[in-house]
């Protein structure tokens, strides 16, 4: 310390009522005189034990202690250690210490306090909406193929259409905890969305998806340090011993003699209905045809239909490629061309300006399959229940009763899992099945 802040001290030592031989460091005197004589002006008293310590006085008497330090880079800084009388004056010097070791080993204590109070104020002041709108959606969601989108306007109707997607089915079925404090969410409010749900007769396939869609973006949440932990590790009450979706629908599934005898099975109706379809969208009828078609000959997502492109079709192979980028698994997989599926990928002639079989907005094209041209179709054909992704199973089951193993099943879907392809075991009589029937009395 120079002369003259030496001196300065000392005066200001002097002003607080002490006496005699002054200190050169703080001391527990000192801060008494500190806190029973306030000079009603702002004023420090450097510490002289532990470079950098302070002791800071406001006009009103309160007292902080202050570590000034230069970080490796050269910056300077300080951080507050406590408040005087918190804590022994050996301690806040022992904390001081401490701190400067680890600015001498490159840390910046200031900028960490920082910024875990800005990480705290926003997770305080963050919503569930909010962190899906301004995080999750931009961020995640929208590098993800069923990612969705926001509320937006339709270009083709101008009306305001639905969050679609993983987007989509947050808001809508987490819609009781989006305005609720993102820090705050507990096991009971999010236990209870499901619980509601399931009591008004939610398949459980879907509250499986829905919970784990939400979780998916909660986890998001703890990586990114918005929030401290997933409230629960376990799945929630309403869906723990829950399966996911095992229903199986194909055509002909529940056709009658009577129906079979008269040539009037589901199948036939459909076939038939998938023929005379007319549709006022563009292409009228083809599109759906197409898109029918391929799924009943490959068994493949309609996702995976309208991103198709040439650079995926081999016709002298008989193959499509399919890119990670479109499958739902994010796998690449091989799928195999028969003559239906032959014919219907040449019987569909337009390409986008890069070999796009469906150019443009590959969810409009997914969304008059959905909304607005299969439904019309099922009530053609007078078949009820009956969705589009019920002609991959159609697929599946055609292929066990061709005689295809569940392996070969497995593959040709491109599940996962044989686990997922299980679902389909039981529309094939079993071996052991098989074997009793052979056996004579």
């Amino acid at each position: 310390m120079g002369i003259a802040n030496q001196a300065k001290r000392q005066a200001r030592l002097q002003q607080l009522g002490l006496r005699g031989k002054l200190p050169d460091a703080l001391t527990e005197r000192v801060l008494e005189a500190v806190r029973t004589h306030p000079l009603g002006e702002r004023y420090s008293l450097s510490d002289g034990a532990v470079p950098g310590l302070e002791l800071q006085v406001a006009a009103d008497g309160a007292a902080s202690f202050l570590l000034h330090y230069r970080t490796k880079d050269g910056r300077q800084r300080h951080i507050r250690i406590a408040g005087a009388g918190a804590m022994p004056l050996v301690d806040v010097r022992a904390a001081a210490q401490g701190e400067l070791v680890r600015v001498r080993a490159g840390a910046d204590p200031a900028e960490e306090k920082r910024q875990a109070r800005a990480q705290s104020q926003l997770a305080k002041s963050s919503t569930v909406r909010a962190y899906l709108e301004n995080v999750y959606a931009p961020k995640v969601l929208a590098h993800r193929k069923d990612g969705g989108k926001g509320p937006r306007v339709s270009p083709r109707t101008g009306k305001t259409l639905k969050p679609s997607g993983t987007w989509g089915r947050i808001t809508s079925t987490w819609a009781p905890l989006l305005d609720a404090q993102l820090g705050a969410l507990q096991r009971d409010a999010i236990e209870k969305v499901l619980a509601d749900r399931k009591v008004a007769g939610t398949a459980m396939g879907t509250l499986l998806r829905d919970w784990s869609a939400f979780r998916a973006m909660l986890a998001d949440a703890v990586d990114r340090g918005q929030l401290a932990a997933v409230p629960m590790a376990r799945r929630p009450e309403p869906i723990r011993k829950g399966k996911g979706n095992q229903r199986v629908r194909w055509l002909g599934q529940f056709d009658t003699d009577e129906q079979l005898g008269k040539n009037e099975g589901e199948r036939t109706r459909f076939t038939k209905s998938l023929e005379a379809f007319s549709s006022a969208e563009p292409c009228g009828g083809d599109f759906l045809r197409f898109a029918a078609r391929v799924a009943l000959a490959t068994g493949m997502r309609r996702g995976e239909i309208v991103r198709l492109a040439d650079a995926m079709i081999n016709l002298r192979e008989r193959t499509i490629a399919l890119p990670h980028s479109i499958t739902k698994s994010d796998k690449g997989r091989i799928v195999y061309l028969g003559d239906a599926a032959i014919a219907a990928l040449k019987g569909w002639t337009l390409r986008g300006t890069r070999g796009e079989l469906c150019p443009g907005n590959a969810e409009n094209w997914e969304d008059r399959i959905t909304q607005r041209e299969w439904p019309a179709l099922a009530a053609a054909a007078a078949i009820t229940d009956l969705h589009f992704h019920d002609l991959r199973h159609d697929f599946a089951v055609r292929m066990l009763r061709s005689g295809a193993t569940l392996e070969q099943v497995r593959d040709a879907l491109g599940h996962a899992s044989i686990t997922q392809t299980e679902k389909y075991a039981h529309v094939v009589p079993s071996d052991v099945r098989q074997a009793v029937l052979r056996m004579t009395n």
